[in-house]
């Protein structure tokens, strides 16, 4: 499973906003260029991301984006779906009648296993702890507690 460039740049460009004072409005060259992203593919992500509730858009020459929702409340699942859509290691997870074989099958029950630690992980993770909201410790703590809580 591959995170597409739009889900790249898509945190990438809202960590940098995340980095900015509350109500800040980025405009997308400033984005683009803070990620490595042609300005015209920044642009159409962030119309995406809108789309979704978690930017807004301004348009006219004060134009640009802000976000909707506060950074630590994004999760990196929320922005991934948004761009990509839903997230599913495989089809059977997502759809039991897509597979003729889910009743005798030998790994149906690792994929439902792995799918529910993907999400899991996906949901623990924010916009704000990508911008370095939290220490390098806290990040470390979260993750034995993640690992071994179940």
């Amino acid at each position: 499973m591959n995170i597409s460039r739009a889900s790249d740049y898509a945190i990438r460009g809202l960590v940098y906003m995340a980095k900015k004072p509350v109500g800040t409005v980025c405009f997308v060259k400033d984005i683009a260029k803070n990620t490595g992203s042609p300005a015209s593919f920044t642009a159409k992500i962030f119309q995406t991301l809108a789309k979704n509730d978690i930017v807004q858009s301004y348009t006219g020459i004060k134009g640009g984006f802000s976000f909707k929702i506060p950074p630590e409340n994004i999760t990196i699942r929320m922005v991934i779906e948004a761009i990509e859509g839903r997230v599913v290691l495989n089809r059977c997870v997502a759809d039991k009648s897509s597979c003729d074989n889910i009743v005798n099958c030998d790994v149906h029950f690792m994929w439902l296993n792995i799918q529910k630690i993907l999400i899991k992980a996906l949901n623990s993770y924010t916009i704000a702890d990508f911008s370095g909201i939290e220490t390098r410790r806290k990040e470390y703590e979260k993750w034995v507690g993640f690992l071994f809580r179940g």
